[in-house]
């Protein structure tokens, strides 16, 4: 008894844009196959069996869906339930009549390689040039060169044989009677060219068309259809317009016009096969639709006679997208519409193919630069369904380097278990070869700038390189980093990068519709709009808002009532921890402690600028002058200023003498000097510092005499010494007078 098939034993896949067209192909089948089980998340359905020696699956695009996105969809499904080697695209399309091409209804177009296109063109991309030209950018795969041998194979028994068609259609009419009727020849009557100048008139039919204007064709010996090489337009839209026909095919060296081809030759290798049912211009009808599918499909019958069975199993299956994201797509996600079309203008640009582009997000913690990764990831993914998605999350050197390990274990690199093996090096030289295929490399919480790019000195190790010098390189991949660290983001990415500021009044309150299922919490409108922009419309704290309400039923009036009431208060409401799974397990979700590494980052790196975060949490936070930070050389004083603005906890004012730190991150600040029994010593310093300055400018304003002083004159001796007085006790008051 024979085995049961399995899904390995489909190895051919065929794809079909039309009911009409699947109903051909699978009428060819010698031989009808049981389903199978397919991969979950899998919503194809498909028809097995058996053509000559294959064992072929054959799919559908789903009802009202035509175009290359769609076709790409289904191609990436079946993949995921099949071990697919090479597909054939099978269908009818708008042939280009020429003198050179003499294409008729009912004829077949074959995808072969010709002058610079790989048998396919996408004719609906490209740009403007200089001039008004439209230049169409990129190039698509060739077909796979097991087809293409098998393709000379057919040409060469064409010429001295002759491929019968017609064999096929007859073979087809008596296994189905019931479509001989549909899918019958039309009559070369009915096949009519008309010249490209001249536009449909009338119904569906072309009954009401001037027979001046068609175009007179010498007759054919016989109804045969007749087969012809070359490119294949394929676009978005359907094309039915002459004039465009011509240009288009005059400029790519195309004979035959379809929608859905470009969507697979870079992903699903493939041979496409066209039976012609119009002549792509405004008198195309579905008359010869049935007709110009079954050609189609009897092609490839024929063809797959000539595609030997052990080629087949030689040929090495193409890499499977690998798409393991730490968390599911947010249903919550709203607004951040143009960073999302920048960022994906980017990633899947043509005029960018030919590099590893780096990207980066930057904004200050709690902004969702995470989430936009994410949808980020999951809609190119939809655009490019091939696409691997790699995530790695770069809190620290440990976090990096089990990311690695994960991607080296998902892409089965060998030696990954040797113990003396260098896990980042092997994932860096895999991914930066082409056969990886297509992929997408996110490294969140980039924020550590000194671990990407200074070395450890203490370890002489394998891993004491710093990180950057792993990350992989392809024309077939790009890298997106998540950042706090505006110096750091342009470090990665040079001029790619993207700022994520809060979100704009309509997308907060979307927001925390959306995240506060009771509605009836939400009804007082003014006191949302009033949180909101308590909240600075940052969505972390919008987050931990809804939290809130959503575990007390608290009304939005009555947390705003507590949130105003105190300080103490607000400190509180924003260290309440909170669960969301669309952040890191061990991470702290409340605002009041998320900001609490980079504070840390700002010690070490920068110490004077950790004083100014202290100082400027004691005052106002609003019109912070200049001049009234604790002293320092004016380049030091600069850089100060340069890490905190990098990383959103202060913005400058135009004229660059005041400064605003930011509301949350001013309260946070407070918060983190309390605990760390600091306050009241930052409190004293900077009041007592606020006193001087202000006697200071006093002092420059007014003379000893009272009269207003005249010009710039020199400041008293004693100021400095005040001045240095109220920092006396500051770390770095110490370091300095060592």
């Amino acid at each position: 008894m024979a085995q049961p098939r399995t899904h390995k034993d489909y190895q051919i896949g065929v794809i079909c844009a039309l009911a009409t067209e699947k109903a051909a192909m699978v009428a060819m089948l010698d031989e009808t196959h049981p389903k199978l089980k397919k991969e979950i998340g899998d919503e194809n359905e498909y028809t097995l069996g058996r053509i000559k020696a294959h064992n072929v699956v054959i799919a559908c695009l789903p009802a009202g869906f035509m175009g290359n996105g769609p076709a790409a969809v289904v191609a990436s499904n079946m993949q995921r339930s099949f071990h697919i080697k090479f597909s054939l695209m099978v269908g009818v399309g708008g042939g280009v009549w020429s003198k050179k091409h003499d294409i008729r209804l009912g004829d077949i177009v074959i995808s072969q390689p010709r002058g610079t296109h790989s048998g396919v063109v996408q004719w609906d991309i490209g740009k403007a040039t200089k001039g008004g030209v439209f230049e169409r950018t990129g190039s698509l795969d060739k077909p796979p060169q097991v087809l293409l041998h098998a393709l000379q194979e057919l040409q060469v028994f064409d010429l001295t044989d002759g491929v019968d068609i017609e064999e096929h259609l007859s073979f087809m009419f008596t296994k189905k009677p019931r479509m001989r009727q549909t899918y019958r020849y039309q009559g070369a009557d009915h096949d009519q060219l008309f010249e490209a100048t001249y536009d449909h008139e009338g119904h569906e039919t072309c009954d009401e068309c001037d027979p001046m204007k068609i175009v007179q064709r010498k007759a054919r010996d016989d109804s045969a259809p007749k087969i012809h090489f070359g490119n294949i337009a394929s676009g978005n839209e359907v094309l039915k317009h002459g004039i465009t026909r011509d240009k288009i095919a005059m400029e790519e060296d195309v004979i035959c016009f379809e929608m859905e081809a470009a969507g697979l030759m870079d992903n699903f290798r493939c041979l496409v096969i066209r039976g012609i049912c119009d002549y792509a211009d405004s008198h195309k009808n579905k008359i010869w639709q049935p007709y110009a599918a079954a050609t189609a499909a009897a092609f490839a019958k024929t063809f797959l006679g000539f595609v030997g069975v052990q080629e087949v199993v030689a040929t090495s299956e193409p890499p499977r997208p690998i798409r393991k994201l730490p968390f599911g797509r947010n249903n919550k996600f709203v607004g951040r519409q143009s960073q999302l079309r920048r960022l994906l203008t980017i990633l899947h640009d043509e005029d960018t193919d030919e590099d590893c582009q780096h990207i980066a997000l930057v904004g200050l913690g709690g902004v969702g630069k995470t989430q936009i990764a994410l949808e980020c990831a999951f809609q190119l993914q939809t655009i490019l369904p091939q696409l691997s998605v790699f995530w790695v999350r770069a809190s620290d050197k440990t976090s990096f380097d089990n990311a690695y390990r994960e991607i080296g274990q998902q892409l089965k690199i060998p030696g990954l278990e040797d113990d003396k093996a260098d896990i980042k090096k092997l994932v860096k030289t895999r991914l930066s070869q082409n056969n990886a295929g297509r992929w997408l490399m996110i490294i969140d919480n980039a924020d550590d700038f000194d671990i990407f790019y200074h070395r450890d000195n203490k370890d002489a190790d394998v891993g004491s390189s710093a990180l950057f010098e792993y990350l992989p390189y392809s024309t077939l991949g790009n890298i997106l980093f998540t950042t706090r660290d505006r110096e750091a983001a342009t470090r990665y990415a040079s001029f790619n990068v993207i700022d994520i500021d809060e979100m704009d009044d309509e997308e907060s309150n979307e927001l925390l519709r959306q995240s506060v299922p009771n509605k009836i919490l939400l009804q007082d409108k003014e006191s949302t709009t009033k949180l909101l922009q308590l909240l600075v419309n940052l969505p972390l704290a919008i987050m931990q808002a809804a939290a809130y309400l959503n575990a007390k039923t608290c009304t939005v009036s009555e947390y705003l009532r507590i949130y105003s009431e105190s300080s103490n208060n607000v400190i509180q409401l924003l260290s309440k921890d909170f669960e969301d799974k669309r952040r890191y397990p061990d991470m702290k979700n409340p605002v009041a402690t998320t900001w609490l590494i980079s504070f840390q980052q700002i010690q070490i790196r920068n110490p004077l600028a950790a004083e100014y975060m202290a100082f400027c949490s004691c005052i106002e936070q609003q019109n912070i002058p200049r001049r009234l930070l604790p002293p320092a050389a004016t380049l030091d004083q600069t850089e100060a200023l340069g890490t905190l603005k990098a990383f959103g906890f202060i913005k400058e004012r135009i004229g660059g003498s005041l400064y605003d730190m930011h509301r949350l991150v001013h309260t946070a600040m407070q918060n983190w000097l309390k605990l760390q029994t600091e306050w009241q010593i930052w409190n004293q310093r900077a009041l007592k510092s606020t006193v001087v300055k202000n006697i200071t400018q006093l002092r420059r304003v007014f003379t000893t005499s009272g009269q207003v002083r005249r010009g710039r004159g020199h400041e008293p001796a004693d100021t400095t010494a005040e001045r240095d007085s109220a920092w006396e006790g500051s770390p770095r008051y110490a370091r300095k007078h060592e």
